[in-house]
């Protein structure tokens, strides 16, 4: 080969080094969503792995144009609130990377996953055997290959048999005020996130007195906030639990989601974990400010002999008769988390 060939092979894969090697750009990141594995026999998992590669854009003009006119909007004055608007609306503004391709490793085995699409997103699932993973606490974790940087993700392992609790996040867990527009765009972009009181504890002591508890976040918040809410979680001391969210993209018609009816959106979320479950129980937990009473009543009825029970917390003075259909043993409304009585 010439040596002039030679050397523009490597300049071009200097250019564009992820395509055949799956090196990560130095201006490059790449966030993994906790993800539920389950057992498929008596020796091997089937692991999904949910990643985003993306590139920050830390000083795009875009994203500061969008702080300053967001700025304006909410009428922040306060440092705290800058800080926390910048931060929150980062995700949004960042550059998706497409066609790019990511190396994991497990234990000792690298794996390669599949390219990403044009929102960042990768999806890929594994059947591993139970000694390729070291797990502790129900949980594994695995990293990103990069030499210089450690990009860490975590999957639970969810045991065929136990209690599983699907809970909404915004008005559910999280203070949000979704029937108020004003006030969610503030506790959404500008303002502490806070937990509905009670629920903390609540939560603990579900996973400590039901048998193999896991949690799942099902929510219509987009995977931009996803580790915003990640680290509420981790401060506030709710139990660890997987994310499904919601995809989009600024740059087309995905935005639009964030303005679908959550029904069909949180159906074909739900859905997919009761079927890959079938011999585990579920709680649903909601509130009544979207449709989330419908949606478990609606699973309710096609599902009787998983769910075990549906928790709402009463926003808007809901009536029984959202709840009509399921058994009065099978439900509840509450407020707070000291309103439960396991």
């Amino acid at each position: 080969m010439s040596p002039w060939l030679s050397l523009s092979a490597l300049l071009a894969l200097n250019k564009a080094p992820n395509y055949l090697t799956g090196r990560i750009a130095a201006d490059e990141r790449v966030v993994f969503f906790p993800t539920a594995a389950n057992k498929i026999n008596a020796t091997h998992w089937q692991v999904p792995i949910h990643g985003w590669i993306f590139e920050p854009e830390m000083e795009s003009k875009k994203r500061k144009a969008l702080v300053k006119v967001l700025g304006k909007f909410f009428q922040v004055q306060d440092e705290e609130e800058k800080l926390i608007l910048k931060q929150r609306v980062m995700p949004f503004t960042v550059d998706n990377q497409s066609k790019k391709f990511v190396n994991i490793k497990i234990g000792n085995i690298v794996h390669r996953m599949p390219r990403s699409s044009k929102d960042g997103h990768f999806l890929a699932n594994l059947t591993l055997h139970e000694n390729e993973l070291n797990a502790k606490d129900g949980t594994f974790p695995f990293e990103a290959v990069d030499e210089d940087r450690i990009f860490p993700g975590l999957v639970h392992l969810v045991p065929p048999t136990g209690i599983s609790i699907v809970s909404d996040i915004d008005d559910t867990v999280k203070i949000t005020n979704y029937l108020d527009k004003k006030e969610f765009y503030k506790n959404t972009f500008i303002r502490k996130f806070q937990a509905v009181p009670g629920m903390v504890e609540h939560f603990d002591k579900c996973k400590s007195e039901y048998e193999s508890c896991c949690f799942h976040y099902v929510s219509s918040s987009p995977y931009q906030l996803f580790e915003e809410l990640y680290k509420f979680f981790q401060q506030t001391g709710f139990p660890p639990a997987t994310f499904h969210l919601k995809k989009i993209r600024i740059k087309d018609k995905t935005l639009l989601q964030l303005l679908a009816d959550p029904h069909d959106y949180k159906m074909r979320q739900i859905e997919p974990l009761l079927k890959t479950f079938p011999n585990r129980k579920f709680i649903f937990v909601g509130d009544s400010g979207e449709k989330d009473p419908e949606v478990y009543k609606e699973l309710f009825r096609k599902y009787p002999s998983q769910i075990e029970k549906i928790w709402i917390r009463n926003v808007n003075n809901a009536t029984e008769s959202r709840m009509d259909g399921v058994h009065p043993e099978r439900w509840q409304y509450f407020n707070e988390g000291a309103d439960f009585h396991l």
